[in-house]
């Protein structure tokens, strides 16, 4: 999974380490960036049903990182009580994320779903807007529907209307709705629940220099709630979801497709797809293995460690190449095909992403400015908001502690 701005979420939520410099702190954040454009990917590959696949990657993950958060403990960095919270109730969003993308991969692909993804950037600063005072200039409100119109064509709700059905999901309907349509609701939904999950772990803060696997490791553990509730809610019987013998796609002529049988015009019929799939191999438990230790712990623990130390914007710029290098390596990996619309779609919503991060004004020969980049004001609103609460909070304890 990739979301272009992870490095606003915690650039100035946690003290820099002065004795990183900016050569290292960009080299471990660009390995990041790596793992995180293989994610989507290795979802695919490891071909486990989505809910599954997403338990097993924050499992993994979780298990990864442990030795990491002992450590910090042991080395007197633990996290406070206040953050330790925000980053369990991020995880329950963060979960929901995860298992929603899931499902947008299967349906429109890996690449377009990595896309869709980025709906954060208009989500966050409406959030600040609404509960944290934070006042959105006018170019955001002109910025919105052109970025939702860039999602509708990056989805492929609108290839009908140029004569595009090949698609890179299988069949054109899925639980009785258009794939596209279906994949591109799943993609938007997963970018409503990570834009809850930014704000909150950004209410958490990172408030202990060096404490970099604590937080992601309590939020691992909340975010394994969604999945489960998933394979009970919605996946098919017997397994509920747990299914570790049969994937949801096969391999058909050199590219994942879902089975034709997925175009079910109703529910009854879902418990005869969940042994559809081509059978789980080693290879795909080395998949999800591999996506869980890289695409899950290092690649968020290393956009954490370098976005700290980074200045906001570069780390924006270096974190947009994820999504633009799955989008053009999918169709030769995995044999997705999308229309030319969907490309302009992909341009449209990439661009709107850059002028959000504020990397569009040196183009122009204007000199970038910390108030050009939308979302990172929104989130310092945010971590102003939360300051005064703090504050707040404490001085009606010290007062009631005198009394």
């Amino acid at each position: 999974m990739v979301i272009n701005n992870q490095a606003s979420a915690s650039a100035k939520a946690a003290p820099a380490l002065p004795h990183v410099s900016n050569a290292k702190a960009a080299t471990v954040l660009m390995i990041g960036v790596v793992a995180l454009a293989f994610s989507g990917i290795m979802v695919k590959e490891a071909n486990f049903e989505p809910a599954t696949n997403a338990f097993l990657r924050v499992a993994i993950g979780l298990v990864a990182l442990l030795p990491f958060g002992w450590n910090e403990i042991r080395k007197g960095r633990k996290l406070d009580s206040y953050s330790i919270k925000m980053s369990l109730i991020a995880g329950i969003f963060l979960g929901i994320d995860f298992a929603c993308w899931n499902f947008s991969i299967f349906f429109v692909g890996a690449g377009i779903a990595s896309i869709l993804l980025n709906l954060q950037v208009i989500i966050v600063p409406m959030l600040a807007w609404i509960f944290d005072k934070y006042h959105v200039p006018k170019s955001f409100i002109v910025l919105v529907p052109i970025f939702i119109v860039g999602i509708v064509m990056t989805g492929g709700v609108l290839n009908p209307m140029i004569g595009w059905e090949a698609g890179a999901a299988g069949p054109e309907t899925a639980y009785g709705m258009r794939t596209a349509v279906l994949g591109t609701i799943l993609g938007c939904s997963s970018g409503v629940c990570y834009s809850f999950y930014l704000y909150f772990s950004r209410k958490g803060g990172m408030k202990v220099e060096g404490a970099y696997a604590q937080p992601m490791i309590y939020t691992n553990i909340s975010q394994l709630i969604a999945p489960v509730i998933f394979m009970i809610a919605i996946a098919p019987k017997p397994h509920y979801g747990f299914n570790l013998t049969h994937g949801t796609m096969r391999w058909v002529d050199g590219a994942w497709r879902l089975p034709t049988e997925y175009a079910a015009d109703n529910w009854a019929s879902l418990p005869d797809t969940a042994l559809l799939g081509d059978k789980i191999t080693a290879y795909n438990w080395w998949m999800i293995i591999a996506l869980g230790v890289l695409g899950q712990a290092m690649a968020w623990t290393f956009v954490q460690y370098g976005s700290v130390v980074l200045d906001p914007t570069v780390s924006a710029g270096l974190l947009l190449l994820s999504p633009v290098t799955t989008v053009l390596i999918t169709p030769f990996i995995q044999g997705e095909q999308n229309s030319w619309l969907q490309y302009v779609g992909v341009v449209v919503v990439l661009i709107c992403v850059a002028y959000q991060n504020g990397l569009l004004q040196p183009l122009f020969g204007k000199k970038h400015k910390p108030d050009d980049d939308i979302e990172e004001m929104a989130l310092e609103a945010v971590d102003r908001h939360t300051e005064e609460n703090r504050e707040r909070a404490a001085h009606k304890h010290d007062k009631h502690k005198n009394e």
